[in-house]
């Protein structure tokens, strides 16, 4: 399989993997989206002992381990979140374990030094801001969030709470990508996260990554009001399209800086920095 993947991309520029029993292997880059192929030129058909092999790796070879994860629809390695699909076992409405997986995405996590640096006035200059940072699927957030982390941990006491272990790829707690001298938060709930923090490490700056439900939109409002910054992010095609939805419309409120990234031409592409005069009059 690594070689196969390597057949049609370097290790360094691999982003995802998706694979799919029966399907070929799909390799994903920040600019391309091919086949892995074996060296006849064929592509790479992904078998269910590929995906077994690739879960038990993950887990230690003891898949029961990480049952805790698996029902959240991930398993999380080395830095490397794995998004596994099958079928699910529950009892009385509530997920008990994920059986029969067939289908896996890896996200390879990277570090890209400089990818904030044309926001770095917007968000530091004159203190830090409120950010969030909005885009459709593949547009970067988290790499942009993680260097957003890097620059502020260089002057506030910044923490990064990594629900998904994302935003660090932390191995046994310690991140295994540069977040300066953040302190990190891994595989809690963005809610408990924000109450226990909050009061236990003081930070002067929270990261946290994509934000789903009115509840944490509400805990990121509270957290900003309270005087705590927060860089987060949201899924969107535009910055008014983000924040109209119902569940994250208070943000409005507090965001101080709107940054729209795109995944084209490539991942991470800047398209528009608002603040929040400009946001006050987009948003009426």
């Amino acid at each position: 399989m690594a070689a196969a993947v390597a057949a049609v991309a370097e290790e360094g520029a691999v982003t995802e993997l998706r694979l799919r029993v029966g399907r070929p292997l799909v390799v994903l880059t920040a600019g391309a989206r091919r086949a892995a192929r074996l060296p006849s030129g064929a592509p790479f058909v992904v078998r269910r002992e590929d995906i077994e092999r690739v879960l038990a790796v993950a887990s230690d070879f003891s898949v029961y381990a990480v049952n805790d994860q698996l029902v959240k629809g991930y398993v999380s390695r080395r830095g490397i979140r794995i998004g596994v699909a099958g079928e699910g076992v529950a009892e009385s409405g509530r997920l008990l374990t994920m059986k029969h997986i067939a289908f896996l995405t890896l996200r390879i996590p990277h570090e890209v030094k400089g990818a904030a640096d044309g926001v770095k006035e917007a968000v530091f200059g004159g203190g830090v801001k409120n950010t969030l940072v909005i885009s459709p699927p593949y547009g970067g957030k988290t790499t942009f969030l993680r260097e957003l982390a890097r620059l502020s941990s260089m002057s506030h006491n910044t923490l990064v709470i990594d629900e998904r272990w994302e935003l660090a790829a932390a191995e046994n707690g310690v991140p295994t990508l540069d977040l300066g001298d953040c302190d990190v938060v891994s595989g809690v709930s963005k809610l408990d996260a924000y109450e226990n923090t909050v009061r236990a490490m003081n930070p002067e700056v929270i990261v946290t990554d994509e934000l789903f439900r009115r509840e944490e939109a509400d805990a990121v409002y509270d957290a900003a009001r309270c005087g705590v910054k927060v860089f987060a992010s949201l899924h969107g095609e535009s910055i008014e399209g983000a924040l109209r939805a119902p569940a994250f419309g208070r943000l409005a409120e507090v965001a101080e800086v709107c940054v729209l990234l795109s995944p084209h031409p490539r991942a991470g592409t800047l398209k528009e920095v608002v603040t929040a005069r400009e946001l006050a009059e987009r948003l009426p």
